[in-house]
């Protein structure tokens, strides 16, 4: 209208404006989350707690205490195979009888292995076997099979309550054990066991467990060899049942194999930290062995300054390794291309002079790239010593370059003395959190990170709550989440990832296919919504300050400024009738 032209009005953001505040009620849109949404997704309900899980081709197969289960993709039961409780006669190879024990002994599942090279096959390797696995022949060339259907310990002359087991064979440690297994023309298991001070022994084992190892199948199938004396290493006895070290996490990155640990930052301290371990996985024996701390840091601001305070998060709590896809964001966070490999890691603060995590918790992201030029440039520096834990020696060692400039590496097993650091690139939302797992996938162009907590909650990164995971249970869950509907506003409902592929659809968020009209369903901007105006009235000539109250005033996802908690705007007008109705 014509009065509208004749207006000479200012508008004016809400936050601008802190002295017009009081003139407009609080949003009554205040939630953004509905957590009373519950949604109805494949689940299979173990009957013991469960403790790990691997597939293969398709299969999921599920260590559990005195289960393994074998389910098929939406989670129903195929097979299952008993593992425990055991009576001593029962266990791989020969148990001393336990005093005053009549029933049976519960099974914790250490460590679940797949293996595809011979036949298809499954290692479950439990707690009262002695350190054996049991080896489940899945498929043998001629037809699938449930998973109790061919079973037997892998070891040398070993069968349930009969024979002792070779140092080969002896692979896992009650005290937790991380095994991974490396293909090439044969099957390689590099084991690192954790020594937990107090935590007791293998009950009935003639022998000591390896700290760390590399032990490959014999080709009869029937047991592991180790090449030499030096495809194992173990602590120091002066150490051995008084040092933490813990393994959490293998993975297999290029040439190497990686494991992550939590252990004692020297024999004298009682301060713990995390360490990265690096070896050859081309390697007969343990020939080229490197270790390196690693800390995840937190800073009021992403850049450091000296006067800044800098959070230190020292316990790994879980970590997970993937690519780093077409996600440009998080190529430019890693400095990374799209086809290398990117480590994620959960770190909590440890408890003053304690390995015990406490409920703070930081992600901290960085390519393989970076740690290997780390390892790379500390040692031409010679910035490392022997590892005291595994040698007894803390003497200055350093690598030889003139060696390895002519393509002959020597043998060499370091422990870098520096630090390597990494800016935490989630914290903030994760204080008073204690993480427990992290899985990362790409989905639709973006890399989603799933995090565990110890309270039993599941995260999925794209900035909502979506799921109650339970130790006995396991929940198939779409990796755009679940739904929709626990996002009650349509500017939250817009915020969120676009992974989620959510929008806003008569009034309520969904997914396209969800909404009646797909013309009505929106990603990019929310209708604005007036909840009241004022003044009501004014001089007809007189200059009248107007506040519009209500929500959604210019939100638009293709802005490039962000005015989504703009509740209200102001505009000084002449003719308040034909602004307020025009």
């Amino acid at each position: 209208t014509m009065n509208l032209l004749l207006l000479h009005a200012t508008v004016l953001l809400w936050a601008l404006c802190p002295s017009m505040q009081n003139y407009c009620d609080k949003s009554s849109e205040t939630s953004k989350l509905n957590l009373s949404v519950t949604y109805k997704l494949p689940t299979f309900t173990a009957d013991f707690p469960i403790q790990n899980m691997v597939t293969l081709d398709g299969i999921i197969y599920v260590g559990a205490v005195n289960r393994i289960y074998a389910l098929a993709p939406n989670l129903t039961k195929l097979s299952e195979y008993h593992t425990g409780p055991l009576l001593a006669n029962q266990a791989c190879g020969l148990t001393q009888s336990r005093p005053g024990t009549t029933s049976g002994v519960d099974n914790h599942n250490i460590a679940l292995v797949v293996e595809n090279i011979y036949d298809k096959g499954l290692y479950s390797c439990g707690s009262v076997d002695n350190g054996v696995c049991r080896r489940h022949v899945l498929d043998d060339g001629n037809s699938l099979k449930a998973i109790d259907e061919e079973v037997y310990c892998f070891a040398d002359k070993v069968q349930p309550g009969q024979g002792h087991p070779i140092d080969a064979d002896v692979v896992v440690s009650p005290s937790g054990s991380q095994v991974l297994n490396v293909e090439s023309n044969v099957i390689t298991f590099f084991v690192g066991n954790s020594e937990i001070p107090k935590a007791g022994n293998i009950s009935g084992s003639v022998m000591r467990l390896h700290t760390i190892s590399q032990r490959k199948m014999k080709t009869s199938q029937n047991g592991f060899t180790f090449f030499s004396s030096l495809s194992h290493m173990d602590l120091i006895p002066s150490l051995q049942g008084n040092y933490y070290l813990r393994y959490v996490y293998s993975f297999h990155s290029g040439p190497f194999t990686y494991f992550l640990t939590v252990q004692q930052v020297s024999k004298d301290t009682q301060a713990y930290h995390t360490r990265i371990v690096r070896m050859c996985s081309s390697d007969l024996v343990i020939r080229r062995y490197v270790e390196m701390p690693l800390e995840c840091i937190s800073t009021n601001k992403r850049r450091r300054r000296a006067t800044e305070e800098v959070k230190v998060f020292n316990i790994l709590q879980a970590a997970h390794v993937t690519k780093v896809g077409n996600d440009a964001e998080l190529q430019k966070q890693v400095k990374a291309e799209e086809d290398e490999d990117v480590l994620f890691a959960a770190f909590a603060q440890g408890q003053p002079g304690s390995p015990e995590p406490t409920p703070n918790s930081a992600v901290c992201v960085m390519s393989l790239k970076h740690i290997n030029n780390m390892f790379k440039m500390y040692m031409q520096k010679c910035n490392t010593i022997d590892p005291y834990h595994f040698t007894g020696s803390e003497r200055t060692s350093c690598y030889n370059m003139v060696r390895a400039s002519r393509g002959k590496e020597g043998m060499y097993r370091l422990q870098v003395t520096q630090f390597v650091q990494r800016l935490e690139y989630w914290h903030k939302d994760l204080k008073n959190t204690l993480v427990t797992s992290i899985t990362v996938v790409p989905v639709n162009g973006r890399t989603v990170a799933y995090l565990g907590t110890a309270d039993g909650r599941h995260i999925q990164y794209v900035n909502f709550l979506f799921y109650l995971l339970l130790m006995w249970q396991i929940t198939k869950i779409p990796l755009i989440g679940p739904g929709c509907g626990q996002l009650t506003t349509c500017t939250s409902c817009l915020l969120s990832s676009k992974v989620t592929q959510c929008g806003w659809c008569d009034g309520r968020c969904t997914r396209r296919l969800q909404c009646p009209s797909s013309s009505a369903w929106s990603q990019d901007n929310c209708t604005p919504v007036i909840t009241k105006v004022f003044p009501s009235s004014g001089p007809i000539r007189g200059s009248t300050t107007v506040t519009i109250c209500g929500r959604n005033f210019g939100f638009d996802k293709t802005e490039n400024f962000k005015t989504s908690m703009v509740n209200s705007v102001t505009t000084t007008s002449s003719t308040l009738f034909d602004y307020y109705f025009s």
